[in-house]
């Protein structure tokens, strides 16, 4: 149970004198509380044997009010130093695990959900900042605060008394300890159901469009229905157990209290205690309670600590499968050459590989169009670009060096990437654009806007570029998220845009405009072009055509042409399409490319 300190001793550690004064305040602030019976001790047995006088009533009266201002006093110290602490360990915890989480790579991504990391960062921190604060409260006061007590019931009143009454006290211990390790287990499960059930709803949000769209409310409903029971049989479980513990304390005190009036009321009869002191004795039993409750709520954040660290600790244990160079070597701030060198690679899990034998090489002022069916490998390519999975076979280059060799953040540095999924901030258009560079001034958020062709758009909006696109841009289309996020890229002015199917929701005088500014704007840069609408890339100086991961056909725009094999078909078929509006058949267009 106490091992949860050790995991959090290097903040104890750090923060070492706030938590010896918290717990010299708490101390202090005991101290004070057991005084109080004593001084009302003394004042009954005054009354009693008729030996009270005027002026010990108001020295007993003083000393009441200034143990009560001075425990009040004290009292909030301990409170600050002790829960702001608590409140800075969930602070730096948490700001820890964000910096882990944008180190990890994709495949970290991949294996654990969206859901179940926002529970860790929420209901689990809470709980570790609760053991943090919470919980040395009750150490502290279970041990000291109850020993204070148990030494001013023993030793100013009445030694037998103390033990007779401690008798029924002694079955909360043995309690504790087996309601403390079914909790641990209890706990865990729960947090376990809540991250499910948690991802499950944030799945839900995100697709309430598709969802309303397919009439599946009701199929969602069910599932959220069984995610929550599931949730709320393990929660209830836990309470279960929680359950238990206040009908011991209570059966426990209720026993001691009725022997503390019993046998108090014969040792008074017998002279042996006065009435004062067996009101004290009454009174001290009374706050007996509070370190035994403590007792107990310490087994129970402890455990429910424990178990949340051990969530905590198992992200942050895991490391990202793409490692930094020990030595990164720097390849200079001006690109020159990209090369893929006979470069192979599976998915974690997939017997199968992405890509196979993949090599290229495009060189400054260059543009690479990558083409083919859904599921060749054209994104894979450039994920392996972008360092966002560990490349075990083949080699990609920059300037002639492994990128394994190059830190993530320079080889990144030289990409202005758009994604296939727009992935837009609740916020301004403008901040969108300008996340793509640091201070970006309105002049040069107005040029990559007008760039990505989105100056039209903004000029229908009633606030310009200041109006806000809701969260994931939902108050804007499909063409004119992609036209953002191709703006949000172009800012930076990089070495080499990647445009991943970038175009795809954008018509085609859209696109021919989009491509002939980025050939204005982009003179002597590089670009990577994916696409599925071949008239993105036939301006490209080499178009690679993609199947089941391989590279099938390469060349330019004419060179395929004049092949007659896919791209062929796949081009003659769209320009079809597009004059005639009318989409025929051609299934040979989506047969296997085979030599």
């Amino acid at each position: 149970m106490f091992s949860m300190f050790k995991k959090i001793w290097w903040y104890i550690k750090a923060n070492w004198l706030r938590y010896v004064l918290a717990i010299t305040f708490l101390n202090l602030a005991s101290l004070a509380s057991v005084i109080a019976p004593k001084l009302l001790e003394a004042g009954i047995d005054k009354i009693v044997n008729k030996t009270i006088t005027k002026s010990s009533l108001l020295a007993l009266f003083g000393m009441m009010i200034a143990v009560t201002v001075g425990g009040y006093l004290i009292s909030w110290l301990w409170n600050y130093l002790l829960f702001g602490a608590s409140i800075k360990l969930e602070y730096t915890i948490r700001r820890n695990y964000f910096r882990h989480l944008l180190k990890m790579d994709s495949h970290f991504f991949d294996k654990n959900s969206s859901g179940d990391l926002m529970t860790r960062a929420t209901v689990d921190l809470n709980a570790i900042a609760m053991t943090a604060g919470y919980g040395i409260l009750t150490l502290v006061d279970s041990v000291v605060y109850l020993i204070m007590i148990l030494f001013m019931m023993m030793y100013t009143i009445s030694f037998k008394l103390t033990i007779i009454v401690l008798i029924p006290i002694v079955f909360i211990g043995l309690g504790v300890k087996i309601l403390g390790e079914k909790i641990h287990a209890a706990y865990a499960q729960s947090q376990i159901a809540f991250g499910e059930m948690n991802n499950l709803v944030l799945e839900s949000i995100i697709g309430i469009r598709v969802t309303k769209a397919y009439v599946q409310e009701h199929a969602e409903i069910e599932k959220l229905k069984a995610s929550g029971a599931n949730a709320y049989r393990k929660n209830n479980r836990l309470v279960r157990i929680n359950a238990l513990f206040d009908p011991l304390f209570r059966a426990a005190f209720t026993a001691a209290s009725a022997i503390a009036f019993g046998v108090g009321a014969y040792l008074v009869f017998r002279r042996e205690l006065t009435p004062g002191q067996l009101v004290s004795f009454v009174v001290y039993l009374g706050m007996l309670g509070w370190p035994m409750f403590a007792l107990g709520d310490l087994v129970n954040i402890m455990s429910r600590g424990n178990a949340s660290y051990d969530r905590i600790d198992n992200i942050m244990s895991q490391t990202p499968e793409v490692k930094e160079p020990a030595a990164p070597v720097a390849v200079g701030p001006t690109f020159k050459k990209l090369e893929f060198r006979d470069v192979t690679f599976a998915y974690p899990g997939s017997e199968f590989p992405a890509v196979e034998n993949i090599s290229f090489t495009l060189e400054k002022g260059k543009t690479l169009g990558i083409v083919g069916k859904t599921g060749s490998g054209k994104t894979t390519i450039i994920r392996l670009l972008l360092k966002q999975y560990c490349l075990r076979k083949g080699e990609v280059a920059i300037n002639g060096v492994n990128i394994k060799d190059i830190a993530a953040g320079e080889v990144r540095g030289f990409f202005g990437y758009v994604p296939q999924e727009h992935i837009l901030f609740s916020g301004a258009i403008y901040k969108n654009i300008a996340f793509g560079k640091e201070n970006a001034g309105a002049e040069e958020i107005g040029a990559a806007a007008a760039a990505a062709a989105f100056q039209k758009d903004l000029e229908t909006f009633d606030d310009g570029l200041d109006t806000v696109v809701g969260e994931h841009g939902v108050t804007l289309s499909g063409g004119q998220k992609q036209r953002l996020a191709i703006a949000r890229a172009l800012i930076s002015d990089p070495e080499i845009l990647i445009l991943d199917d970038s175009l795809s929701a954008v018509d085609g005088t859209t696109e021919a405009e989009i491509l002939q500014n980025l050939k204005k704007a982009r003179k002597g840069k590089s670009a990577i072009i994916v696409a599925h609408r071949l008239t993105a890339v036939e301006r490209a100086d080499e178009i690679i055509v993609m199947d089941n991961g391989r590279i099938a056909e390469r060349g330019s725009h004419e060179e395929l042409m004049k092949l007659g094999k896919w791209y062929y078909r796949q081009y003659t078929r769209q320009q079809l399409t597009y004059k005639t509006g009318v989409e025929k058949d051609d299934p040979s267009a989506d047969l296997e490319i085979r030599e």
